[in-house]
This record gives structure tokens, sequence and C-alpha cells, in this order.
């Protein structure tokens, strides 16, 4: 988007209480479309002026996976074929790695970069993260950020 907005990625645990509301409205409304707005807000004791004025700038990360190139940063123990079982995992969900870095190892620890297209993934970022977390010798993964 080069619309001259900033664009940030941001926890929900920090988000105010409006914010996650309004997130809440939406998905109510997505998943019952036959709700007034009027019922939505009072349903989650949200004031309709706050939903106004949060529902068109505030999207989960989730929803905008499948159109998105994201980048993770994956921090690994050097063991032989741990890239490998990560591309794999990422391979299996359908994802589609386009770019590969892989830090020299320091004290048998490495960083690896890896940028994919999330298209034709079934998986959200979050269960994606997840999932790479499981694999034996990840020891932290982290969204990096997307393309908007």
């Amino acid at each position: 988007m080069s619309d001259g907005q900033k664009y940030y990625l941001i926890r929900e645990d920090v988000l105010p209480e409006s914010v996650k509301k309004t997130l809440k409205v939406k998905k109510l409304l997505e998943r019952e479309p036959q709700i007034s707005i009027f019922e939505a807000v009072k349903r989650y004791d949200l004031s309709r002026s706050a939903y106004y004025k949060f529902k068109d700038t505030i999207f989960p990360v989730e929803d905008q996976t499948r159109e998105r190139n994201i980048t993770l940063l994956v921090h690994v123990d050097d063991n032989v074929g741990l890239l490998y079982r990560i591309l794999e995992c990422i391979a299996a969900e359908k994802g589609s790695v386009l770019t590969i870095h892989q830090s020299l190892p320091i004290m048998e620890k490495a960083t690896i970069t890896i940028s994919l297209n999330a298209r034709e993934m079934q998986l959200t970022i979050n269960e994606l993260l997840e999932k790479l977390k499981q694999i034996d010798g990840v020891n932290q993964v982290q969204l990096l950020g997307m393309n908007m």
C-alpha cells in the first residue's frame, strides 16, 4: 500500500480494550451478518463511536495471510538437517519459500531468515509459528514483517 500511511504489527496484549472489542464486533458481524451493528457493540459493551473509529483501521494478521508474503526469523540450534525439517514443514503447509538466509553458527546457535508466500497456506500465521516452534532444535520463531 503506497497511501502514505505507516503500518505496524503489534501484539494483542498491548492493544486498548476498545480496539480488542472492535475486533470482536467485526468477527461477530462476519459470523452473523443478520445482526445489527447496534446489537453487536451492545453485546461487547463498546460504544458505536469507538467501533466506527477503529473498524477500518485494525485487522488481525491472520486475516491478511493468504495474499501476503511474510518474513520469519527462526532461532535454532546448529543441528544437521534442521533447516531441511523447517523447510519441509513450510512446504507441507503449502508455503512457497522465496528467500532463505542462514547465519554462520556461533556457540552452536544460528538464525535463519525465511521469506515466504503464504497464499496457498490453510494455517494462520500464528498457527504456522506454533508449528515451527514444535520442531526439535527450533528455539524461537518471530514474525519480522509482511508485505502490505
